[in-house]
């Protein structure tokens, strides 16, 4: 690959996932207020409790799971792409904002929301 050609979304999301998913879902654990997201190129994406708000805002977001040695459940991602996020994130508070990754604040999202979310989520993938 040539040194000036970006490198690809796909790679720059297994190695977002690889090297900061510790990282990522300390951050979930415990948010109700924020969307972490984090760009891999052409699209921004989020996860578990981030991406609950993510899905709720980009209804057509795309949805994915993974998972990571020491979890017993899938770890729920929601994708969408850059220009739809650079169309509508300025609608929200931005209180860290990098290159690569913003947070905005949200409405407290409520513990049984999400965990009834998150089974739906998981539901829709797999079956």
């Amino acid at each position: 690959m040539n040194r000036t050609e970006p490198i690809p979304s796909g790679i720059r999301l297994q190695r977002l996932i690889q090297n900061c998913h510790a990282e990522i879902l300390g951050r979930e654990k415990n948010n109700d207020k924020f969307i972490h997201l984090y760009s891999i190129g052409t699209y921004w994406v989020a996860f578990e409790r981030s991406a609950c708000w993510l899905n709720s805002i980009f209804l057509q977001c795309e949805i994915s799971l993974f998972m990571i040695p020491d979890r017993l459940d899938y770890v729920v991602m929601a994708s969408v792409s850059s220009d739809e996020f650079t169309a509508c994130f300025h609608k929200y508070k931005i209180s860290q904002e990098g290159f690569n990754y913003k947070v905005l604040e949200v409405k407290p999202l409520g513990t049984e929301y999400y965990q009834k979310w998150h089974m739906g989520a998981v539901r829709s993938v797999i079956c």
